[in-house]
């Protein structure tokens, strides 16, 4: 089975007969994380790879961006916290789904080249990890959030006086609502989109960037509200769509999903500054498909 979007206009193209399956699984599982993670689209042996246009303001100044979310099922070694190169083993490996966040745009004579990976265990979409690599022309930026022996800890290494190579304990408020990565959002909320209008999570701000302040180590309370949002035109097309406002201290962050399964983010917009819109998305095993001459399959 494969799906994708082809441009301006178009709607889902299906190959293979068993995307209507696939969201009737969804219907009859209700809704909720658990019957999106549960769902067999995750076990196609693809990646979902959806490509964005967009602009990120920097400097002062706003700048064309290109950035790319891949979400794909894998095994994870309990004690390493890293990819099973041997896949699922009974007892010592954890299934995740991992959501890559690719960024990158012009800064004059230079670029930014961000990436942020997150690991959400499957079963429940709760979190598990989460890495961070930033690049410009002045140096290099990496965080590492999840679990450190016997706690979660977040680690940053940076070019920048009084960030680098410092380790602090990530410690949540007190309280019930779900603790939550911000970078994990483009998923996460997926499964949320049949539940109530309005929820609270405790929220850990997004890692990506070229600074780690000690702030972005201190997850906040945020609300997050659920609306009809009609109609919604991006480059990949026109869809019904639904929009996940998520209010923190900093502001109010946009989502707009798709209304139909599997709920792919059409477009976002940041109170950092930053706002995105679907090009295209596909199942794609890109990770086998590293010729000269693959960059057609993305195009």
């Amino acid at each position: 089975m494969k799906y994708y979007l082809k441009g301006r206009g178009a709607r889902w193209v299906i190959a293979g007969g068993l995307f209507a399956a696939l969201a009737l699984h969804a219907l009859e599982a209700g809704a909720g994380p658990q019957a999106l993670a549960a769902n067999p689209l995750w076990d196609d042996g693809r990646a979902e790879l959806s490509q964005y246009e967009g602009t990120t303001k920097r400097y002062g100044e706003t700048r064309p961006t290109r950035a790319r979310i891949v979400i794909v099922k894998e095994d994870m070694l309990r004690d390493t916290w890293v990819k099973s190169e041997e896949g699922p083993i009974a007892g010592k490996t954890l299934e995740v789904l991992k959501v890559v966040f690719v960024a990158e745009f012009p800064t004059g004579s230079y670029f930014y080249r961000q990436v942020a990976t997150t690991f959400l265990e499957r079963r429940g979409l709760d979190m598990v990890k989460e890495s961070m690599s930033h690049f410009d022309g002045c140096g290099i930026t990496y965080v590492r959030v999840g679990p450190k022996a016997g706690r979660t800890v977040h680690e940053a290494h940076s070019y920048w006086e009084g960030e680098a190579d410092r380790e602090v304990p990530l410690e949540w408020p007190a309280g019930s609502a779900p603790h939550v990565y911000w970078d994990a959002l483009p998923l996460w909320l997926r499964g949320q989109i049949g539940g109530g209008a309005s929820s609270k999570v405790l929220l850990l701000p997004s890692q990506v960037g070229g600074r780690s302040p000690i702030e972005a180590t201190r997850p906040v309370e945020a609300s997050i509200r659920w609306s009809d949002a009609g109609t919604v035109e991006v480059p990949a097309g026109r869809f019904a769509a639904r929009l996940a406002e998520v209010e923190t201290p900093g502001g109010t962050d946009r989502f707009w999903f798709d209304a139909a399964f599997p709920h792919v983010l059409l477009k976002l917009e940041t109170a950092a500054g930053r706002s995105l819109a679907l090009r295209k998305t596909q199942r794609l095993d890109y990770w086998k498909h590293h010729a000269l001459g693959d960059e057609k399959l993305i195009e």
